[in-house]
């Protein structure tokens, strides 16, 4: 693993470099993380995925978006179109250093979203893995808001610290989505993210939902796609008193495989 900061010089971004641990083959593969606790929530199972496909023989970088982690920035500066920037800032990255001849995008909940419109707008990758990806910015705020509904119900709301506030920030479990970022993610969907300028996509999910389903209908006639369901643990978005991670080896497993064929 070799830690790098890499990008822009005024503000850089952060991310992890795994060189291939065998034969290397001219294959990139990047990581974009979720949002927030499902950030916290999926770490490990990242570092795992990356050593599995850095051992297959594979490029990965892992980074963290701008106002996340340890790259440079405040989150409350940041909205998702800086981080569909910063997912192209982290392919140049990879293509420099590795001279990658393909590019794979792997996309976890919110990251698999923003990896979808970065691959759909305006960068140049091969493939894309979509992880019980979100599915529509509006839907997942609205999921967000439902919860905060829930918990006032039962005066959990106060002491959990989640809130959507009068100058239009939500907070929840403990990371902070302002009203800009908030527009920005609303105007992503990903039933119109087609994905024609990449080869193949595997859009794997450890549960099954009617989201998930209505992607499927929605992308099965590209001819590279791909839908797999392996049932895994994936309640990324729950928090307790412990620093509870997931790993859900059937998924990381099953990308691996993927990536292999």
């Amino acid at each position: 693993m070799i830690p790098r900061y890499f990008g822009r010089t005024d503000s850089p971004l952060y991310g992890v470099y795994h060189p291939p641990a065998t034969t290397p083959r001219t294959s990139g593969v990047l990581l974009c993380y979720p949002f927030g606790q499902e950030y916290m929530r999926a770490h490990r199972a990242y570092r795992q995925l990356a050593l599995l496909l850095s051992k297959a023989g594979h490029h990965v970088l892992r980074f963290d978006y701008a106002g996340t982690g340890d790259s440079s920035g405040e989150l409350e500066d940041m909205d998702v179109n800086r981080w569909i920037q910063d997912i192209d800032e982290a392919v140049k990255e990879l293509r420099d250093t590795a001279g990658s001849g393909t590019v794979t995008l792997v996309g976890l909940r919110l990251g698999g979203l923003v990896a979808a419109a970065a691959a759909h707008n305006q960068i140049e990758v091969d493939r894309l893995v979509l992880w019980d990806p979100v599915i529509s910015g509006r839907k997942y705020e609205s999921e967000l808001l439902s919860e905060i509904e829930a918990e006032s119900a039962f005066a959990e709301a106060l002491h959990s610290g989640n809130r959507l506030t009068e100058d239009g920030i939500l907070h929840y479990n403990g990371f902070s989505m302002t009203r800009r970022f908030r527009d920005t993610l609303a105007a992503l969907e990903l039933l119109g993210l087609r994905q024609e300028r990449v080869s193949r996509v595997f859009h794997v999910v450890s549960h099954q939902t009617d989201q998930f389903t209505e992607l499927r209908n929605a992308w099965q006639a590209h001819p590279g796609y791909r839908y797999q369901h392996t049932p895994a643990p994936h309640d990324w978005n729950y928090v307790d008193n412990f620093g509870g991670i997931l790993l859900p080896q059937p998924v990381i497993q099953a990308i691996v495989q993927w990536m292999d064929h």
